[in-house]
């Protein structure tokens, strides 16, 4: 208490000068990593799957955190008072900034839900600018307080003006004006290219090289907009890596696709599919005949990687998907549009005319569902051309990379891709335009024998990995089997002339597989030879088993069994293309033949009836004698008694 007054005489220009030159050593220059912030806030808190709305409600709570660990609230629950962010404050503690850079966050997490929902509700447009312009507004009051702190440092000011003028870009872009975005964007790619010079760390390099990717497809829309035609090259070649790395990005640049296709759509009218001419009215068919020709020009270019293949082909099946619904529903009144099974075709003497009764709307619809399934065939060939070296290095021994974080694809995976196959083209067959095509019907038969022979083989694989050698030799009989057939078929001419595909062409499928089904024999000998057998068997050899599904049934035996539920022919296998009908499957008789069943017991002892129980009559009778003893010796006690009682009160005796 002493030392405090012995110093209170010195003078206040010393203790002045001594205060400000300990201040200025002791105080830490202000810092924010303003990016690093947004950024992994954005992809913990749902930006990963593009959920705003999730994100905009973290942005809430955290504004809530922060307030009240700072006591900047707004008053109590008696007056309202809006606290003011000002110099002195962020000085004292630099969480002040994180107020108006998460408001800024949240207006426009409000603004991209509402962008989202704009689609439907148009009104919700103006309260989308509104909130970019809140955005905007916080932003501006972040980067004021930045410029008026001595102490804050210079990456933190290029950051925050770099952000400043991302989110005035937003703004310009959403309003339309073009040229005042690009002008805002362009500054903003050039300070991060200026921050990314004296970044060492390899992951904010990243982080700037994403964010500088996305204001480059925004920069190319605006130079497309503004009337620059190479632009909007760069930005179809954009769309192919957009459709990996960002999904906002693919959201910017799908709309100018669709917005470039709509100045396109115009020029198409009617198109030509199997000798028939097809109006095509609906905007949205349009549209999806313009996407089907960028996407095989995408799909042919050299160097394309094959995750940029699988997410082409996704992209694009599932607008075929949205545009087969749109013109289905649009066929709900037209009488015409009856889609039944390929099993329950008309005869041959009507089906030409059937075919031609048809109306424009059904042959489009089946026009789309063809590219639909003719493209899902494709990927998933594609799948199994890229899968097949990891299956036989897993049956040759070696190891396989998997370093890379990839899925090992193995012989069950091909087997399942094929089963698809072999139902796409089951579900080819049942287009309503495509029923009564005998051309797509020849094509769809060696198609499904060409896939059946894949997929015995593949089979045969996957149990000689399991050491099921019987089963293995068996099913490399029914491959070459179906490679007899299909070579067959293929040089007996067979094949129509109006064919959109070449038998030949599918007959390099077997290459492959000639090229490892002797190796697969051999190793099948091999690995059943010097597996140990049980007395009596004999090892297998390939040559000399035979399948009992190789025996060729009559027509007459066939229509025998296909009366006959499913459960009740099990043992005798033919080709039933009932089973592929999901309206006639025949597995089980329905309803179930009555059957004689027992009776409910009333009691659930079942053995109860199967028991011989030893006789009791000598305890029985015992029994009996000594019951009959004690009713006499009671009867004569109750006897004198009465006779007391009765003697003793008048009342008791009887009247004679």
């Amino acid at each position: 208490m002493s030392q405090p007054t012995i110093s209170e005489p010195m003078s206040e220009t010393s203790t002045g000068t001594t205060s400000t030159s300990q201040a200025a050593k002791v105080t830490p220059p202000l810092k924010l990593d303003i990016l690093r912030i947004i950024r992994l806030c954005q992809q913990q808190h749902g930006l990963r799957h593009g959920d705003y709305q999730r994100y905009r409600s973290f942005c809430s709570r955290r504004l809530r955190r922060i307030r009240k660990s700072l006591e900047a609230t707004y008053g109590n629950q008696k007056k309202f008072q809006k606290p003011v962010i000002t110099d002195e404050l962020v000085a004292k503690d630099s969480r002040y900034l994180l107020l108006p850079l998460i408001c800024s966050e949240r207006a426009w997490a409000y603004a991209m839900q509402l962008k989202s929902e704009a689609n439907t509700e148009t009104r919700k447009k103006f309260h989308l600018l509104n909130r970019l312009r809140k955005a905007v507004k916080h932003a501006v009051h972040l980067e004021s307080l930045c410029n008026q702190q001595k102490t804050c440092d210079a990456r933190t000011k290029l950051e925050v003006q770099a952000y400043t003028a991302v989110m005035n870009g937003h703004l310009k872009f959403e309003l339309q004006q073009w040229s005042n975005a690009l002008e805002y964007y362009i500054r903003a790619q050039t300070i991060y290219d200026k921050l990314k010079t004296g970044v060492r760390s390899e992951e904010d390099k990243l982080m700037l090289d994403q964010r500088i990717d996305e204001i480059t497809t925004n920069v190319r829309f605006c130079q497309y907009k503004s009337g620059d035609k190479n632009a909007a090259k760069e930005l179809r070649n954009l769309r192919t890596k957009a459709a990996l790395d960002d999904p906002e990005m693919t959201r910017v640049l799908d709309a100018f696709l669709s917005e470039t296709h709509e100045q396109q759509t115009s020029s198409i009218s009617e198109i030509t599919w199997r000798q028939r001419k097809i109006q095509v009215s609906s905007e949205k068919a349009r549209l999806f005949f313009l996407n089907l020709q960028e996407f095989e020009t995408e799909i042919k270019k050299p160097g394309v990687s094959f995750d940029t293949k699988m997410s082409l082909y996704e992209s694009f099946l599932k607008e075929a998907v949205e545009t087969s619904q749109v013109v289905k529903d649009e066929l709900k009144n037209d009488p015409t549009f009856k889609p039944t099974p390929a099993s329950a075709a008309p005869a041959d003497n009507t089906k030409r005319e059937n075919a031609d009764r048809l109306s424009d709307g059904v042959w489009l619809y089946s026009y789309i569902a063809w590219i639909r399934l003719s493209k899902m065939i494709e990927r998933n060939l594609a799948m199994i051309e890229n899968g097949k070296q990891q299956v036989f290095r897993s049956v040759d021994g070696e190891k396989t990379d998997v370093t890379e974080g990839k899925k090992v694809t193995k012989a069950a995976d091909l087997i399942r891709m094929y089963d698809l196959l072999l139902q796409f083209l089951n579900d080819i067959v049942a287009i309503p335009a495509l029923q009564n095509d005998k051309t797509i019907q020849s094509d769809v038969n060696f198609q499904t024998i060409v896939y059946k022979a894949c997929r015995s083989f593949y089979i045969a694989i996957s149990f000689v990995q399991q050491k099921r050698f019987k089963d293995s030799a068996a099913l490399v009989n029914k491959t070459e089997t179906y490679m007899e057939q299909a070579k067959k078929l293929a040089a007996s001419g067979q094949q129509p002339k109006s064919s959109e595909i070449n038998y030949q062409t599918l007959l390099n499928e077997f290459t492959f597989i000639q090229s490892k089904l002797d190796e697969v024999k051999y190793q099948i000998q091999t690995s059943a030879t010097s597996t140990p057998t049980p007395v009596g068997s004999v090892s297998p050899k390939v040559g000399t088993i035979q399948q009992s599904f190789d025996e060729v049934l009559s027509p007459e035996e066939q229509k025998e069994l296909e009366k006959k539920p499913l459960i009740d022919r099990l043992d005798t296998y033919f080709e039933d293309l009932s089973l592929t009908n999901k309206n006639r499957l025949n597995i089980v008789s329905l309803p179930p033949p009555f059957k004689p069943i027992p009776c409910k017991p009333v009691l659930f002892d079942l053995a109860l009836n199967h028991l011989t129980f030893p006789s009791l009559d000598d305890k029985v009778q015992s029994k009996r004698q000594a019951m009959s003893t004690l009713n006499d010796r009671g009867q004569q006690q109750q006897a004198g008694l009465t006779g007391f009682v009765k003697g003793f009160f008048s009342w008791g005796a009887k009247k004679q």
